[in-house]
């Protein structure tokens, strides 16, 4: 560890501003927008023969539920339609997850190490089923860094709802005051305000800054290290 990034979190025995930190998945801790869009156009595919839009349109939907991106996509979402598409992505990512293991942005694994080193709680909350969320994790070698992981079950709700943050914060122990939420997203921010959590936005994932700065999230940040300073 260099001395700089020593300094990341907080020093000595000073007690972070933060007790637990929250973390969405794709486009905060994982740079999967590859991966991501090509299964969003294979799903697609399966379920209409025309042309899918371009990258740039899909990646605009992706951190949203699945049957949200294929209706807003402009796509039937009825039942059939529906679960034909989340059957095929679900497929098609996993396939490509195992194929080769995911991508982390820069210094995502350090970061996280200086936080647990500083006793700060930390779990993953993320739209992708439970099952993807788990498997996307330990593929990315992050799982020891994670007291929680939170993906999407039947019966639970997605962000922008506040429901898993406030899971989340419970299986942490952690109380709302002493938490943070980071994302990529508006489904991030929302949620975190929805929760009553401080909010943190990191612009280097999948949506535009000045999207990001309508949403007023507490934090702005373009590097995944900058996150440090702000929980210790």
């Amino acid at each position: 560890m260099s001395p700089e990034d020593s300094r990341r979190v907080a020093p000595g025995n000073r007690v972070p501003r933060f007790s637990a930190a929250l973390f969405d998945l794709d486009g905060t801790l994982v740079d999967s927008s590859h991966e991501l869009v090509a299964s969003v156009r294979d799903a697609l595919l399966a379920v209409d023969p025309r042309e899918p839009p371009d990258d740039d349109t899909i990646l605009l939907e992706v951190g949203k539920p699945l049957e949200t991106i294929l209706r807003e996509l402009g796509y039937p979402a009825d039942e059939n339609t529906a679960g034909r598409f989340v059957d095929t992505y679900r497929r098609v990512f996993a396939a490509r997850l195992e194929s080769a293991p995911p991508r982390l942005y820069p210094h995502v694994p350090e970061t996280l190490g200086l936080l647990r080193e500083a006793g700060v709680r930390l779990a993953v909350v993320t739209t992708k089923h439970q099952v993807q969320a788990e498997l996307t994790v330990r593929a990315a070698g992050l799982a020891h860094r994670f007291d929680y992981v939170h993906g999407w079950a039947e019966g639970r709700r997605h962000k922008p709802d506040p429901e898993p943050v406030l899971v989340a914060l419970r299986a942490l122990g952690a109380q709302k005051d002493d938490a943070i939420m980071v994302g990529d997203t508006e489904q991030d921010i929302l949620a975190a305000h929805a929760a009553g959590v401080t909010s943190c936005a990191v612009t280097y994932g999948f949506r535009p800054v000045l999207l990001l700065r309508t949403l007023r999230p507490d934090f702005i940040v373009s590097r995944f290290d900058d996150i440090g300073p702000i929980v210790g």
